[in-house]
């Protein structure tokens, strides 16, 4: 999907492709995960109901494929508890309104969406009631996305935006996470090349406690950059 809603859908056993039902409201950065049979689509920072923030492109059961001839639509979800549009309103600075947008997030179980901020502490969002809860006043440790390896029993990510830690932690724990183990980058990546500049980094999960990690470029030139794409490493998950 793209900024402006434009989505695609493509079946990997038939190798077709689709046009996929438009969300109510195009979303310009936002985060997403797949938890069952839905795609769930949240803004980074988000505003309020009103701004349908938060979707979830969903497959209809057979009961309901009566009613419409489509089979997949876009429902509109309730925004996180806490919303800085309303928070102080105005008398706030970009700085702390930024400390209220997503900073990390994942899966937990099979059917909570775990978001994390700096601000505002993390919250679950539970698929199969609707219903949104505070998970407590702390942020996990990680930054982007979160990979759930179920052979190990841990969640994965970066520590950072730079993605210069690779790290695990337990979250089917109670209170704040607590890393378990971080791998450096020098540990897990090969000497970059001259005028190579890293950027985001990419967790790739790929079965049996294994994760590629991949990552973007900047190729510097006198002055200008141009993007490049390179693997950098795959490292093997484990929990001691």
């Amino acid at each position: 999907m793209d900024t402006d809603g434009n989505t695609l859908l493509y079946d990997g056993a038939s190798r077709g492709l689709r046009v996929m039902p438009a969300p109510h409201a195009p979303k310009e950065a936002s985060v997403s995960l797949a938890v069952g049979d839905g795609l769930y689509i949240l803004e980074e920072n988000p505003g309020t109901e009103e701004d349908r923030p938060f979707e979830a492109l969903i497959h209809r059961g057979p009961s309901d494929i009566a009613s419409s001839d489509e089979k997949w639509f876009w429902r509109s979800l309730p925004p996180p508890p806490y919303c800085y549009d309303d928070y102080e309103c105005q008398k706030v600075g970009s700085y702390e309104r930024d400390t209220y947008a997503i900073g990390a997030y994942t899966v937990v179980g099979d059917s909570q969406i775990w978001i994390s901020t700096k601000g505002g502490g993390t919250f679950s969002f539970d698929t199969a009631s609707g219903l949104w809860r505070e998970a407590g006043d702390w942020a996990l440790p990680f930054c982007g996305r979160v990979e759930y390896a179920p052979e190990l029993g841990l969640w994965f990510g970066f520590t950072s935006e730079e993605g210069k830690q690779l790290a695990a932690c337990d979250l089917g724990t109670t209170g704040p996470p607590v890393l378990q183990k971080a791998w450096d980058e020098v540990e897990l990546a090969p000497p970059m090349p001259p005028r190579w500049v890293p950027l985001m980094p990419f967790l790739l999960p790929l079965g049996g406690g294994k994760f590629c990690v991949a990552r973007m470029f900047d190729l510097a030139h006198e002055g200008w950059c141009s993007p490049a794409w390179r693997l950098c490493a795959a490292a093997e998950g484990r929990s001691g």
